[in-house]
Parts: C-alpha cells; structure tokens; sequence
C-alpha cells in the first residue's frame, strides 16, 4: 500500500498558479533600470529616432544647409559625390578672368578716373555669380515619389497645388503595380502620363531626369554645366545665368586681353577710354550676337511653351 501524501502539501495543478520567483518566463519585461518594458506599456517603449526627409530622399540629389539647398546627382563626369567636371570649369571660367580683372584692370580703369565700366562690370559679376548658385542649388520642381507621398501623407494638398490626383488613388493600387495600364481616360487625353519609376501621374511638360531620378514640372533639360535640372522652379534663373554670363564676357574679356596684350597699360587704358573703332568692334559684335541670339532662343521656347531638343521626356 502505497504512502498518502502530506496533508499540507499543495495540490497538483497543470501549469503554474503563480509566478515562480526561479522561472525567467514569467518575469516582467525590464530594462537595465529596472522600468517596465512589456507590451502592455507602449508608451515606455524606446521610440525609433526619426530622419528628416532630405535625408532620405529616394534620388542621386545632394542636400546642403539641412535641406534648404539642393544639387543635382552625380553624372558620368563626376570627380568627387558633390562635384562634377563641367560644373567646376563654369566655375573656374568665371572666376579666373574676372579675378584678374578686378586685380589688375580695375584699379587701373578706377585711378582713370572712368568709374561706369568698373562698376558695371562688377554689378554684371554679382548678378552671374548669383544666378548660376541660384540655378545649381534650387529646387527645380521635383514631383515627389509615391512612397514619399504615402509616408508624408500630403496625397490631398499635392491634389489641390497640381489640380488633380497624381496617386490615381481610385484606379491604382497602393502600392502603384500596374498603374500604367489604369490611367483616368480624362488624364491620358489631356497629355498626363504614367512614370514607372516614380510610380506618380505626372502631368504634361513634365519629366523623369535619369541624372537625378526625378520627375521634374516643366522639366527642360538636365543640364552638367549647373549640375541640376532646368525645370519650372529654376528656369528663371538659368535664364538670367546665360544672359548675365553673356554680358561679363563682352565686358571682362576685351578689356583683359587688351591689357595682356600691351606693354605700357596706361597708355592701352587710355586709348580704350577714347577708342569708337578699332580691332575690337567686331569682338563686341560677335558676343552681342551671341547673347541675342540665347535670349531669342529661350525667349521663343517661354512664349511657345516648348522643351529644348535636349529633353527626353519619353525615356522614362
């Protein structure tokens, strides 16, 4: 016959009825300081550290100044991830001459006493200077990226700036699959297209740039000399670029290979003050030629509502 039990031993159960002080499993979940760490106290839970969106912009862009300027992505020329090749020679053809200038000549023109051309050259410099920094640090018009529409969740106030919506929120998936295939009969007939890559509507004149892998409103062309696109946002001060830069050529140039050229340069100083003709008349012509000729050119493509032929909307 077998022994019975002790009488003030605890009955036999499945499980255990409590937390035994021994077994890791049924402990609380707590950090190093002790504090509750479990799930039913989300609020304790350590929070993921948030980026700002420039930093995690899904293009080849290059952000400055925590996001308030911007370059274009890195080209087959580029020698550094910030620099491009024809980016840094528009630079250093600027620079170069006009640093002579105003170390050389302009003091000479200034004793002269002739004050308009210096000065005037100078304002000419400033303005090119500003508008090239303008035009390779702005926003050209970039069209944000599904996901990014998604996450920031301004699908609504895109719709309300652009005039319709570019997600096709009822015709397309979430996650955009096949959204070529679904367009709004009333946006394809009106020159809205698809971008498989952006996976957004986007709307005519506009389009992908495969340097920046953006899509870009009123997108022109990508152009490697201000290493960013020339779209809606930046083609005004692209235009001012060209016809500033146009202008310190004609008014830097002459003078400077005037100076090089002379071997007394007061007296050149001198006889450039009084000259009304001479070699240099057909040098001023030309430059003048030129400068009208890029301003007639972008003039015609603003009033006709044109791309240059260097655009490829249709590649993406």
């Amino acid at each position: 016959m077998t022994p019975s039990a002790p009488s003030n031993a605890a009955p036999s159960v499945l499980g255990k009825g409590e937390r035994d002080p021994q077994d890791l499993e049924m402990q609380p979940l707590t950090g190093a300081n002790g504090e509750d760490k479990s799930p039913s106290h989300p609020s304790k839970q350590a929070e993921r550290p948030k980026k700002r969106l420039y930093n995690v912009w899904p293009s080849r862009n290059k952000f400055f100044c925590r996001g308030t300027m911007m370059t274009g992505g890195e080209t087959e020329m580029g020698i550094t991830p910030n620099c491009s090749v024809p980016n840094l020679c528009v630079w250093t053809c600027i620079l170069a001459p006009c640093s002579l200038y105003f170390i050389w000549v302009f003091p000479h023109l200034w004793r002269e006493g002739c004050y308009a051309l210096p000065l005037a050259t100078l304002a000419v410099f400033l303005m090119a200077t500003g508008f090239l920094l303008a035009t390779c640090c702005s926003d050209p018009g970039i069209i944000p990226r599904r996901e990014v529409v998604i996450a920031t969740k301004t699908a609504q106030q895109l719709q309300e700036r652009l005039g319709y919506d570019m997600l096709a929120s009822d015709t397309v998936p979430l996650d955009g699959r096949g959204g070529g295939r679904n367009l709004p009969v009333e946006l394809t007939s009106r020159g809205y297209r698809w971008c498989r890559t952006c996976r957004i509507i986007r709307p005519p004149r506009s389009s992908h740039c495969p340097d920046c892998d953006n899509c870009v409103l009123r997108y022109d062309h990508h152009c490697p000399f201000v290493n960013n696109c020339v779209g809606q946002r930046n083609y005004h001060f692209f235009f001012g670029f060209v016809t500033s830069v146009l202008c310190l050529a004609m008014m830097v140039l002459p003078v400077l290979f005037w100076f090089l050229n002379s071997e007394n340069f007061e007296l050149a100083v001198d006889g450039m003050i009084h000259v009304s003709s001479g070699a240099l008349q057909p040098v001023f012509y030309a430059l003048i030629a030129c400068i009208l000729h890029a301003k007639v050119y972008h003039v015609f493509l603003i009033a006709t509502k044109r791309q240059s032929p260097l655009s490829n909307s249709e590649a993406f």
